[in-house]
């Protein structure tokens, strides 16, 4: 189980929303949400292969699903990301840590 205060060292605030730090793991089975403790990121599993920027347009996806916006900052041909998505800290560090716990 993830604890709040360690999610917390992966989102920093940033102008009009929340940066987090994210490990992204392609051509997953199904989309899951995790911590890694190691590199203080978010780690999501996304079903789209690492290719022609397929991956980066799901993560997009589901992070704008679920926060009315995101955008990738760094990190585009990287599994390590900064994304930037639209709440302010507290929402969405709620709402991760729920889709950690499930």
């Amino acid at each position: 189980m993830v604890e709040k205060s360690e999610l917390a060292e992966a989102l920093s605030e940033g102008e009009g929303g929340v940066v987090i730090r994210i490990e992204v793991t392609p051509n997953s089975k199904k989309v899951a949400f995790g911590y890694n403790e190691w590199r203080k990121a978010v780690e999501i599993k996304i079903k789209s292969p690492a290719k022609a920027g397929k991956a980066n347009r799901e993560l997009v996806e589901i992070l704008s699903s679920l926060f009315g916006g995101a955008e990738i900052l760094g990190g585009e041909k990287s599994r390590l990301k900064t994304v930037k998505v639209l709440g302010n800290r507290e929402e969405v560090l709620e709402k991760l840590l729920s889709l950690m716990n499930q």
